[in-house]
């Protein structure tokens, strides 16, 4: 049985390298979608919180109990509480895309640098089988050369 050549032995590397950089490009894409959830949330409990601060505004100006703004403003608090934590909450969801991003990029530079060593030793493979042919084909002449004259 014929030795496989090594651009063929190393198709199972560059497979794995693949493998590696498609689930590090998919924990990516989760950790990025899981930011945009965090960003819309935060934006969401913003637009509560102004809204409503607006509404107590205008029921200062109106007639209310001390009881309803005092509650009011204990709910605009736990509001800014929640954005707070949400806050902090996005900015580590952006860490980890940030460092899973530098992950994904090493996975896929280290799948592009064994295809490209790939495609080199398919050159070399080919440059040598086109030597040997050459070879082959000259012994081939020479032996009829020789044996024509004898």
């Amino acid at each position: 049985m014929a030795e496989k050549k090594k651009s063929q032995r190393l198709s199972l590397v560059l497979d794995l390298a693949e493998r590696d950089e498609e689930d590090e490009r998919k924990k990516m894409g989760e950790i990025r979608r899981r930011v945009e959830q965090a960003e819309g949330k935060l934006e969401q409990l913003v637009a509560y919180h102004r809204d409503y601060q607006d509404e107590l505004r205008g029921t200062q100006n109106g007639v209310r109990s001390v009881r309803h703004i005092q509650t009011y403003h204990v709910f605009i608090s736990r509001l800014g509480s929640a954005i707070e934590q949400q806050q902090q909450q996005l900015l580590l969801l952006k860490q980890q895309l940030s460092q899973q991003t530098d992950v994904w990029r090493a996975a896929y530079q280290k799948k592009n640098n064994m295809q490209d060593f790939i495609d080199r030793c398919k050159k070399e493979e080919a440059y040598y089988e086109d030597k040997k042919q050459q070879r082959n084909l000259d012994d081939a002449v020479g032996r009829r050369a020789y044996h024509n004259r004898h």
